[in-house]
């Protein structure tokens, strides 16, 4: 009962938070249509941090692997010893580096934002098979 109390609390929060935000930018831009965008994005939030919480759904998992394709080996370079070939070894490994990061993130970007679409229709479920189970997952060692 501990992951579902730490879900609603903190799922909560979360949301909270988007929704005052929201508040706070809508007034400010007097345009209340971004109420609505922020309100659904509570909504993604609440469910994602829920089912990241509950921890018996496929979600973390999904994200995780989505992530992991921004994770790359770069080639390897053929250099000559010269200082020209030197240069532009270090130049094409920190460009390499710097595509690496970048496809990284946005990896992880997009394995966030599925997540945030496929958590609203996973978290019926998963808090069903939570409430069913008593909370308690497949890690969990004392039974």
């Amino acid at each position: 009962m501990k992951r579902i109390t730490h879900s609603f609390i903190w799922s909560s929060l979360v949301a909270a938070i988007l929704i005052a935000v929201g508040i706070i930018v809508s007034v400010n831009q007097s345009d209340f249509m971004n109420l609505l965008y922020f309100g659904i994005a509570a909504l993604m939030a609440f469910t994602l941090v829920s089912c990241l919480i509950l921890d018996n759904n496929f979600v973390y998992d999904m994200i995780s692997a989505i992530y992991g394709w921004g994770f790359v080996r770069m080639p390897g370079l053929i250099f000559t010893l010269d200082l020209d070939g030197i240069v532009w070894l270090l130049t094409v490994k920190l460009l390499f580096w710097i595509l690496g990061f970048i496809l990284a993130f946005i990896c992880g970007a997009l394995g966030i934002a599925v997540g945030l679409v496929v958590s609203v229709f996973v978290y019926p479920f998963a808090l069903s098979k939570s409430i069913r189970t008593g909370g308690k997952t497949s890690f969990d060692l004392d039974d």
